[in-house]
C-alpha cells in the first residue's frame, strides 16, 4: 500500500511563494522577512493581528501559498484562527505552519486537529524554518492531493462502486474530532520533543472489510466506516493527546501521547464491545460485516530521520504484514437499512 509521510527533502533556494505572516510580536515579523530574503521569488505578507489576517483571508482579494500563524495571539489565538481559515474555499489545502513556544502534545495535537498542516517551534533556528517552507512548497505543487471529505457531506456521496479516489489513496473526512491528514500525523511525529517521545505510542488499526466497501460501496459507506472507526477508537481509549489519519485501503494510524498508557487488554475488549453495540447502517446492498482489526502499540524511533516511516512501516505491519500482532474484532449482524450516520 502507499502511504504518505513527512520527508523533509533539500530543494532549491530559488522557488516561487507568497507567504502571510501572522504573529503579534514585531521581532518574530522581522525574523521571518529576513529569513525569507535571501530565497528570491518568495513574497512576504505581514500581519499582527488574526483579526486583520481574517479580513484580508476572507475577501479573498490576495492569494497566498503559504499561511505561518502564531498560536498565542491577543485577539483570536492561532488555532481559531486556523479552523476559521479551513472553512474558506480557497484554502482548504494551503499549507499552514503553527508558529508556538509551546511544545507539549496536548497543545501541537489541537493545532492539527484545527487544520495546521505543519509547525514550528519558537525561537526557531532560520535553518528548521526555510526547511518547513521548503516542504510547504512541495505541497503546493504535489498532484496527488488528498482527498477531503466534510463529515456533515457524507450523505450526499452515493453511487456504489464509484469512487474519485483509488483504494489505497488517503482519504480524509475534515471536522471529525482527533482525524487530521497523513501528511499532518507525519509531522506531527517529526516534531514531538524528545521528551514526549518516552510517553509516545503509536499503532495501526485496519477495516478489513475495506476492499469490499470500496468494491460494492458508495464513497458515503466508506467514509462513514472510516469515521465510526475513530470513534471507536477514541473512545476505547479516551486520550485526549491521540491523533489519527487513514493512509488509504481502510487503514488508520494512531498516535497516542500519554504518560500513563492504557492496559491494552481493557482497550481490545472496550474495543470488541464498541463494535457490538455500534448502530453503523449502509444503504444500497444487503448485510455487509465490519471487522477491524487493530496493532499492538510501539514506540517511536529515537532518530529524526526514522522516526516517521520507519515507524509508521512498523505499526502498519502489525496488523497487514505475514506476523502480525493483532486482534480482530466484529459485528457479525451489521443491519441493511436507509443509510444513515
Amino acid at each position: 500500500m502507499r502511504a504518505i509521510y513527512i520527508q523533509y527533502v533539500l530543494l532549491p533556494e530559488v522557488f516561487q511563494m507568497n507567504i502571510l505572516a501572522v504573529d503579534d510580536d514585531p521581532i518574530i515579523l522581522d525574523l521571518i522577512r529576513t529569513t525569507v530574503q535571501p530565497l528570491r521569488e518568495i513574497t512576504v505578507t505581514t500581519s499582527s493581528s488574526s483579526l486583520e489576517a481574517w479580513d484580508l483571508l476572507s475577501a479573498g482579494a490576495a492569494h497566498f501559498d503559504c499561511l505561518l500563524l502564531d498560536i498565542e495571539m491577543p485577539d483570536i489565538d492561532g488555532i481559531t484562527l486556523c479552523r476559521q481559515i479551513r472553512s474558506l474555499p480557497d484554502h482548504l489545502d494551503t499549507p499552514i505552519l503553527m508558529l508556538t513556544r509551546r511544545t507539549d502534545a496536548l497543545s501541537v495535537g489541537h493545532a492539527f486537529v484545527a487544520g495546521a498542516t505543519d509547525y514550528v517551534t519558537k525561537p526557531f533556528e532560520l535553518g528548521d524554518l526555510k526547511s518547513r517552507l521548503r516542504v510547504a512548497d512541495r505541497m503546493v505543487k504535489r498532484s496527488d492531493a488528498v482527498p477531503q471529505i466534510p463529515a456533515r457531506a457524507l450523505q450526499k456521496i452515493g453511487l456504489p462502486g464509484v469512487h474519485l479516489f483509488n483504494e489505497d489513496q488517503p482519504l480524509h473526512i475534515k471536522d471529525v474530532p482527533q482525524l487530521i491528514g497523513p501528511f499532518s500525523l507525519g509531522a506531527y511525529l517529526s516534531q514531538l520533543s524528545r521528551s514526549s517521545l518516552d510517553d509516545c505510542h503509536i499503532f495501526a488499526a485496519t477495516i478489513d472489510t475495506f476492499p469490499q466497501l470500496y468494491a460494492d460501496g458508495s464513497t458515503a459507506e466508506l467514509g462513514t466506516a472510516i469515521v465510526a472507526t475513530t470513534k471507536i477508537i477514541a473512545r476505547s481509549l479516551d486520550c485526549p493527546q491521540l491523533l489519527m489519519a487513514h493512509q488509504g485501503r481502510g487503514i488508520l494510524l494512531c498516535v497516542m501521547t500519554t504518560a500513563q498508557p492504557p492496559n491494552w487488554e481493557a482497550v481490545e475488549e472496550a474495543i470488541q464491545r464498541e463494535i457490538t453495540q455500534m448502530d453503523l447502517r449502509f444503504g444500497h446492498k444487503g448485510k455487509i460485516a465490519f471487522s477491524l482489526s487493530v496493532g499492538k502499540p510501539i514506540q517511536p524511533y529515537a532518530s529524526p530521520t526514522q522516526r516517521v516511516k520507519k515507524t509508521f512501516d512498523r505499526a502498519i505491519a502489525r496488523v497487514t504484514g505475514p506476523q502480525k500482532q493483532s486482534f480482530v474484532a466484529s459485528e457479525p449482524k451489521l443491519r441493511s437499512a436507509a443509510f444513515a450516520q
